[in-house]
């Protein structure tokens, strides 16, 4: 359920917005930015240290990666539940320890049985944030991990100004206090697929945290007009996700209506153009090479 609780807190501070990057997050709020999905995966492999460093050598705005808990409380990089897509072990990363996790060769690109093994190493969270930090943007997508020690994680590594992170919109409002007080852009996440109440009272809600952005995850495409509605005096950012299908089974993923990377790669201008003209000024993709091109094209970037 989606919390009653509502909190106001203030704008990041300073020491959140003191690189040209944190500059573009939380001031200039028109410019479009790019996230790529799992960390340029298509050039090395999914949420690998290779696939972060292909998108800072790019010029990819934001990184995403999803973080998973081992047996022994390290904080790693891994979407799924197990490890056996992506590399050549098996088992739930909550079942693993650090040390079985570091062993682990990942897979080339996407992962699957078929794929070659590469010198990879799954990353912890701590070695993302060292190579990341004042060079992009990371989007954190939290599988399975707490959001404070997530936080505290992001504060270790010096890395406040440089993390957009996810969370639910019924979070505990604490998590936002403490995250925004210490310069941490949050972004709460919409899916109207699992709503139980109307789109606009849940991103009413949303912007009520005055977030940095807010991800929506629709099959509506009006529900991007209702978050702009609802977001327009708290200057938040909309996050919309234009994956077309799952990197592991091909099926898929639902997450944008009709505006898809499959139909932009022919027909950029009905899937970007339409979304940057209904606001949206975050986009994430497995395209990023041609989301960015496509808005230096257009004199967006």
């Amino acid at each position: 359920m989606l919390a009653a609780a509502v909190v106001f807190v203030a704008s990041a501070p300073a020491q959140a917005r003191d690189t040209p990057l944190g500059r573009l997050l939380h001031d200039d709020t028109q410019t479009v930015l790019v996230a790529s999905h799992r960390a340029c995966w298509k050039k090395a492999s999914e949420n690998a240290l290779d696939g972060i460093r292909a998108c800072i050598a790019d010029g990819i705005d934001i990184v995403e990666i999803d973080v998973r808990t081992t047996r022994d409380g390290v904080l790693v990089l891994m979407h799924d539940e197990t490890v056996d897509r992506t590399t050549n072990g098996h088992g739930a990363v909550a079942d693993l320890t650090s040390t079985q996790v570091a062993r682990l060769r990942l897979r080339d690109r996407g992962g699957g049985a078929g794929s070659a093994l590469t010198r990879r190493r799954v990353p912890t969270f701590a070695q993302a944030l060292a190579e990341i930090r004042g060079r992009a943007l990371i989007n954190i997508d939290v599988k399975a991990a707490g959001l404070d020690r997530i936080i505290t994680a992001v504060v270790a590594a010096r890395a406040n100004r440089d993390v957009v992170l996810n969370v639910p919109i019924d979070v505990d409002p604490a998590v936002i206090v403490r995250a925004r007080t210490l310069g941490i852009a949050v972004q709460p996440v919409y899916l109207e697929r699992g709503s139980r109440v109307p789109s606009a009272v849940a991103l009413r809600r949303a912007a009520a945290l005055r977030p940095t952005a807010i991800q929506l995850i629709f099959d509506t495409p009006t529900v991007i007009d209702t978050a702009r509605a609802e977001t327009g005096t708290t200057h938040a950012r909309l996050f919309v996700n234009t994956m077309a299908r799952d990197i592991a089974t091909g099926t898929p993923m639902n997450l944008s209506g009709p505006y898809l990377d499959t139909r932009a790669i022919t027909d950029p201008d009905a899937v970007w153009g339409v979304l940057v003209d209904k606001g949206v000024t975050v986009i994430q993709t497995d395209e990023p090479w041609r989301l960015k091109a496509w808005l230096k094209a257009k004199g967006l970037r």
